[in-house]
């Protein structure tokens, strides 16, 4: 897996410009287990067929869906027909899915006058079915609320920044899920039947949910060049047993900060940590080349620590997962001016993961072209 975080790249650029949300209080934070917020939506587009009316507040006994969507999300769009199904399936058991959008209402209804793409052609037919997004979303109660009310009572309020992104509140009232829609067919489930384990997903899902307001209040810090403060943040997170994310973004603020042993030393444990895990290794190894083709100072250290561990990673793995840890210690060696044993690493790499990655065979055709060119100076 091959990644730089948002902050690495800010960092590159030297600055910290665009939008960043203002954070929330953990207190205020909106989670599994708190009562659902009461919806103010603007505009009811659809309603299923007649079948349901407007929600402001939720009755006791129902289950309601409330997910947000925008029509130029391409993950939202592919729910929709699951969504109908879902809708369908438990219209008669008290189920109402509330699809809601901060587009404005013209948007929207163009959007639904637009074909739904067909997977193929239909039974007994010569041409593909055509139905619109209109008749697709008919079964359920498809929304649009410009004014945000509604996203930031939920949306930012349980601090999820991509859609879809859906809210199942169960029968009391409480939230009892928050997901992805298409993740949500057995919480569902279980919820209707009066089987779901809120505080299960509970003690899965919030220490997640807090390392994300954690990095959102990070993220606001470094906007304002605090490092120090973002610094203070990220160590009462960890010391209350913040993700190995946090630990990420905490070593690229040491970096930034220029605390260069501080950072060494992390990185050594970090990469102990990860010993059991090729995926995280890589995915750090490879940050740190990025880091450094960035113009990050004094982190030769990390850069040996880097490679060491990645080849201990590699020994671990096989196939393309291998072939992926190789090139990011390639890239590694690269920047150490270690041509011989870059060339050398991205050579095994390539024949692991095949000739469709055009990634590494790239990288490879440039350290051939390098070892031609050093040898044309002897």
């Amino acid at each position: 897996m091959k990644f730089h975080s948002l902050l690495t790249a800010l960092l590159a650029i030297g600055c910290f410009c665009g939008l960043v949300r203002p954070t929330l209080a953990d207190a205020d934070l909106l989670t599994v287990g708190s009562p659902a917020p009461a919806l103010d939506v603007e505009h009811w587009v659809q309603d299923g067929k007649g079948k349901f009316k407007p929600v402001t507040k939720f009755e006791s006994g129902k289950v309601y869906v409330v997910e947000f969507w925008a029509t130029w999300c391409g993950p939202c769009v592919m729910s929709m027909p699951h969504l109908a199904e879902t809708q369908h399936k438990y219209a008669d058991q008290g189920v109402q899915i509330v699809s809601i959008s901060d587009e404005d209402l013209e948007t929207v209804e163009k959007f639904l006058e637009r074909a739904v793409p067909q997977r193929g052609p239909a039974e007994d037919a010569q041409e593909p079915a055509k139905q619109t997004f209109r008749e697709l979303t008919s079964a359920y109660c498809l929304t649009t609320d410009p004014d945000q009310s509604s996203y930031q009572s939920y949306m930012n309020a349980a601090a999820q920044g991509g859609i879809p992104t859906a809210f199942l509140v169960g029968k009391t009232g409480l939230i009892e899920w928050i997901g992805h829609p298409m993740q949500m067919d057995e919480p569902l489930a279980a919820v209707v039947d009066g089987n779901w384990d809120r505080e299960k997903f509970a003690s899965e899902f919030k220490p997640a949910q807090l390392a994300e307001v954690t990095r959102q209040k990070v993220m606001q810090l470094a906007s304002e060049q605090d490092f120090e403060g973002a610094l203070k943040v990220l160590d009462k997170a960890l010391q209350e047993g913040g993700t190995l994310e946090l630990k990420n973004l905490k070593l690229q603020l040491l970096l930034i900060s220029k605390k260069t042993e501080q950072a060494i030393t992390l990185t050594q444990s970090l990469f102990v940590e990860m010993a059991d895990n090729p995926e995280q290794v890589n995915a750090l190894a490879w940050n740190v080349f990025e880091m450094s083709s960035r113009g990050a100072e004094g982190i030769e250290k990390i850069v040996d620590a880097s490679i060491e561990a990645a080849m201990a990673a590699a020994k671990k793995s096989q196939g393309e997962l291998k072939g992926s840890i190789l090139d990011t210690a390639a890239h590694l060696h690269f920047i150490q001016g270690n041509l011989d044993e870059a060339l050398a690493l991205e050579t095994e790499a390539a024949k692991l993961v095949g000739p469709d990655d055009r990634y590494v065979a790239n990288f490879l055709k440039e350290l051939q072209e390098a070892k031609a060119a050093s040898e044309q100076d002897k």
